[in-house]
């Protein structure tokens, strides 16, 4: 027993050091970041650019041994956005509303600290990025039920915004109130979409409960959070923004589906070695164009992922093809097959190249 005992005082001491150890490497990078800020603001010739969130998280896993993986990238994304704050507020604009599976992809890459801007539709928030008003953007891409979003590539290849990072969100419903207990849920609030997706499992559990359509789920959570009768139901960001409980998880009809989504900015993110890349071309009209766009791809080992068409109107190009492949564009291999499409295709843009997720 007193071995024990010992042992757990050790271990008591051992936490107590590694806590203070922490403190104090959070407090020296903050001394970095605020001196680096202020050469910015003194010299800005002089300033070079930080690492980016992925590549500071990547770098930082092939370096860790005991503390949980999936636990690793949360932590070091808050510290970032923390860091980032203290040079100049990150804003990011958003597919809304608030609270919504668009807001939550954005709090996973960027950080609670990142100031978020919900926006009506897709075309919003690439008009944000084309006029600065955001530093960065965040918007669907794809579902597994619906397939991709058209108005995300449209975007893409009509304006100057790239593709620098994906997300990928299972799309989990919650019902929440202010007491956490069932017995209570009189009604329930929610949007038209959250109703949708969960349907069967509200009327089997809750049938008695009429359902409230609200125009976004924050106003839902908010008249949730007032009401001792009610409940609301939607992503779990909106319980936590409106200091809700859980009294269902998971009340989706479909738990299989999985949301795409991808963040959008201006700056390309370096070679990591585990790259994708995401085209739009568009080809003439004789025979056997397509066969030959491709080839060159082929004839280099370079796996394609994906390839779509669309006619996108409002690019001016007509139809659009869409490719996506492994690799960099700073690969030599990916480089040279591009160059080479170039000389087939009418037109080809680099919609965005840049590491894959780690999941993958």
């Amino acid at each position: 027993m007193s071995d024990s005992r010992d042992r757990i005082a050790q271990l008591r001491t051992a936490l107590d050091a590694a806590d203070n150890d922490l403190v104090k490497a959070l407090d020296a990078r903050a001394r970095a970041v605020r001196e680096m800020a202020a050469i910015k603001e003194g010299d800005p010739a002089a300033f070079v650019s930080l690492p980016t969130s992925g590549e500071v998280v990547a770098r930082l896993r092939e370096i860790r041994r005991d503390f949980p993986a999936n636990a690793l990238e949360p932590v070091v994304r808050e510290v970032l956005s923390a860091s980032a704050e203290m040079i100049a507020p990150v804003k990011v604009g958003v597919l809304g509303p608030a609270g919504g599976f668009a807001h939550a992809a954005a709090r996973a890459h960027f950080g609670s600290r990142a100031i978020i801007q919900a926006f009506d539709g897709v075309n919003e928030v690439f008009a944000a990025l084309e006029r600065q008003s955001v530093g960065h953007g965040v918007v669907p891409l794809e579902t597994s039920s619906d397939g991709t979003l058209f108005a995300t590539l449209s975007g893409l290849a009509a304006g100057r915004a790239r593709i620098t990072a994906e997300r990928s969100l299972s799309g989990h419903y919650h019902l929440f109130s202010k007491t956490g207990n069932a017995g209570d849920v009189e009604k329930i609030y929610g949007t038209a979409s959250a109703f949708a997706a969960t349907t069967r499992v509200l009327k089997a559990e809750f049938a008695r409960a009429p359902q409230l359509d609200m125009q976004s789920g924050i106003v839902a959570a908010e008249l949730a959070a007032e009401d001792h009768g009610a409940a609301a139901v939607g992503p779990e960001l909106l319980g936590e923004l409106a200091d809700l409980r859980i009294l269902r998880r998971n009340v989706e009809d479909d738990a299989t589906v999985q949301l795409r989504f991808v963040v959008l900015g201006h700056e390309s993110p370096r070679r990591t070695g585990r790259d994708r890349t995401v085209l739009a071309l568009t080809l003439g009209e004789e025979p056997g164009s397509l066969y030959g766009a491709l080839q060159p791809f082929a004839e280099r080992e370079i796996n394609l992922t994906r390839l779509e068409s669309r006619r996108v109107a409002s690019s001016g190009l007509g139809e659009l093809f869409f490719l996506e492949l492994d690799g960099h564009v700073s690969d030599r291999p990916v480089l040279t097959a591009i160059e080479e499409v170039r000389s087939k295709a009418r037109n080809v843009r680099i919609l965005g190249s840049y590491p894959r997720p780690e999941a993958e």
